[in-house]
């Protein structure tokens, strides 16, 4: 029996139709839409924001009272790797950096279909080098993402891995999408329920975002070998059609030697932290996600 959450439903109502407006729009006006829905979210009282550049990517630090000398989260946006922005990821990341006692860094990483793949991962790689090359150490700072954000922060420590870099104490993943095939189980079983997101859509992002290339371990980590990679966490709710990505990744992961906690919440759609303010369960989420990487970096449970 699929638990029922008031606000989810609630949840549903207003994102259904708003969802369906924003698809039908270009994608220039997707992206400006969707920030004027998301970026207007009041952060924590206390919190700055520092404009950075990160060898040639637009970045921005989160910086709040709390933050622990040294110790940083870099998050990276979803949005299917053809919306989102720093502004509609700037609210969800500075409560986790709050929970985390960390400094927060995010980028606008440059976005399909203008800018199909790699360029999502140069950007994050670049950015990944910049961030370590500041005096942040690898073992003081935790790398996570949302959906595609949780693709590319996945694909961006396989790169790390692949070029000899040193990986970060952690890896925390939020609805990630992990696979670009779009054949999970729960495409079918939980489609008719997901409120945010579907195999259509998740579609017509891959083709955005693969180009002329070809679905690869980068791409669809779920594929890749996984070996090497630092602790990892993800969370993911019932009600969504990358449940699957998240069960097959972890199988994947465990099987090769990696430490993985995953955290499956009854009843929650695609990337609900983000939702916290409409979302009740999405504050215990980011506490949640905050004390893990507080383990991680040293900080405490």
């Amino acid at each position: 029996m699929v638990h029922q959450d008031p606000d989810v439903e609630q949840l549903r109502r207003t994102v259904t139709p708003f969802l369906a407006e924003l698809r039908a729009k270009s994608y220039p006006e997707q992206r400006e839409m969707f920030d004027a829905a998301m970026g207007g979210e009041p952060l924590p009282e206390g919190v700055e924001l520092q404009a950075l550049d990160l060898s040639g990517v637009v970045a921005e630090k989160i910086i709040h009272p709390r933050a622990a000398a040294g110790k940083a989260l870099l998050f990276l946006h979803g949005g299917g790797y053809v919306i989102g922005s720093i502004k509609t990821n700037r609210s969800l990341l500075s409560r986790l950096a709050v929970a985390a006692d960390v400094t927060g860094y995010h980028i606008d990483y440059r976005l399909a279909p203008e800018h199909p793949y790699p360029a999502a991962l140069e950007d994050a790689f670049s950015a990944y080098r910049a961030i370590l090359a500041s005096g942040v150490k690898p073992e003081n700072l935790i790398v996570g993402g949302e959906s595609a954000g949780g693709n590319l922060a996945t694909a961006l420590l396989l790169k790390v891995r692949d070029s000899g870099l040193p990986q970060p104490a952690g890896l925390y993943l939020l609805s990630p999408w992990l696979d670009m095939s779009t054949t999970g189980e729960t495409y079918d079983r939980v489609g008719a329920r997901d409120p945010i997101t579907s195999r259509d859509a998740m579609r017509v992002y891959a083709a955005a975002f693969l180009g002329d290339r070809r679905d690869d371990a980068y791409t669809s980590p779920v594929r890749a070998d996984l070996s090497g990679l630092p602790l990892i966490m993800i969370q993911v709710g019932t009600e969504e059609v990358l449940l699957s990505d998240s069960l097959t990744f972890v199988n994947r992961a465990a099987l090769a030697g990696q430490g993985v906690r995953l955290d499956v919440w009854s009843g929650m759609p695609h990337i609900w932290p983000a939702f916290h303010a409409a979302v009740r369960a999405g504050r215990p989420a980011i506490e949640e996600a905050g004390a893990w990487m507080r383990s991680r970096l040293g900080l405490g449970s």
